[in-house]
């Protein structure tokens, strides 16, 4: 189908085998480049630079009709930098996200981004911008590492990852394995990554560009699915 294109990555987190295609391919990120902003504001937490339990005030012209729960609300509103990173992971919203990119700054952002080894951070007008596998791998590399590490601040991240409140690859697709995941979807962008806790632990990321709306879905729990018997296979030698 013209215009159509997709891309994965599969790595296993303790031998390191990986199988990948397209892999430094394009996208438009849409809602999966959310992880940055949070894990930024994490690490600053820790290094005491921020107070997660501060207030941002959102008022109704912040307010982003898209994904989100936040633009439902009646007045004016103050919400934690916590709870701006939870509506952000497990709702997807816009408006908490946006806010958190305002709180630090795109620029900086994107600076982040590249420190970590990222190419395309934050590329374009929006505060969106492109996706590669090769760039998104570095960031949840850096998701798990931080979940691994921070005993008070891992957990409640992996506790939002784990229970979004959209799902593209359905639970049953990987066994009902856990899934620390975020989704990004806009127009025909359609994207699902993270790393799935199984034997041998393993990230996964998922790409693609559909134009039919129905079949999308289809093919990135069809692609799921294929990944995870990749991974027993190479579990078997």
């Amino acid at each position: 189908m013209k215009g159509n294109k997709v891309a994965f990555y599969y790595e296993d987190v303790n031998t390191g085998t990986v199988v990948s295609f397209n892999e430094n391919i394009c996208f438009y990120a849409a809602s999966s480049i959310k992880i940055l902003v949070y894990v930024l504001l994490l690490e600053k937490t820790v290094r005491k630079e921020i107070d997660l339990n501060s207030e941002i005030l959102i008022t109704m012209a912040d307010l982003k009709q898209d994904t989100g729960i936040i633009k439902y609300q009646k007045e004016d509103t103050k919400y934690t930098i916590l709870e701006l990173i939870k509506l952000t992971i497990i709702e997807s919203d816009n408006t908490a996200y946006l806010k958190l990119v305002d709180l630090v700054g795109k620029e900086y952002l994107e600076k982040y981004g590249k420190s970590l080894g990222a190419t395309h951070t934050m590329e374009g007008k929006d505060c969106f911008g492109i996706i590669n596998c090769e760039d998104m791998i570095i960031y949840w590399k850096k998701v798990k590492d931080f979940i691994d590490n921070q005993k008070e601040l891992g957990p409640i991240l992996k506790s939002y990852l784990l229970n979004p409140s959209v799902k593209l690859v359905e639970n049953k697709t990987i066994e009902e394995k856990p899934f620390i995941r975020k989704y990004g979807s806009w127009y025909v962008a359609y994207h699902e990554a993270g790393y799935i806790e199984y034997t041998n632990s393993y990230y996964m990321i998922i790409l693609t560009q559909i134009n039919k709306v129905p079949y999308k879905e289809k093919f990135i729990n069809e692609s799921a699915k294929k990944i995870l018997e990749l991974h027993k296979i190479i579990n078997k030698k």
